[in-house]
C-alpha cells in the first residue's frame, strides 16, 4: 500500500472530461522513478498511490502535461 497519494484532474481544454486516459507520476531524484499508471474515471480523475514526495512531473498519454508538488492536488489540461 502507497504511503501517499495525489489527485489530478484531468480536463480538455473545451471542459469536457476524459474518461480511462493513462496519468503517470514522474519523480527524479536518488528515489526517483514512473508511478503504476492509473487511469481517469468518468469525472476526468485519477487517484496516484505513490511513496515519493516533492517535486513530480504529470504525463497523461505519454505526454508531459504539468508538474506540481507532491502529495497533493491539481489540475491539467490536455
Amino acid at each position: 500500500m502507497s504511503k501517499h497519494h495525489s489527485k489530478i484532474y484531468v480536463s480538455y481544454k473545451d471542459g469536457s472530461k476524459p474518461y480511462g486516459k493513462e496519468v503517470v507520476l514522474g519523480f527524479s531524484g536518488f528515489f526517483g522513478g514512473m508511478t503504476t499508471p492509473v487511469y481517469t474515471d468518468r469525472e476526468g480523475v485519477a487517484i496516484i498511490g505513490h511513496e515519493s514526495t516533492g517535486k513530480a512531473d504529470i504525463y497523461v498519454g505519454g505526454k508531459k502535461v504539468g508538474s506540481f508538488n507532491t502529495p497533493g492536488e491539481t489540475v491539467v489540461f490536455i
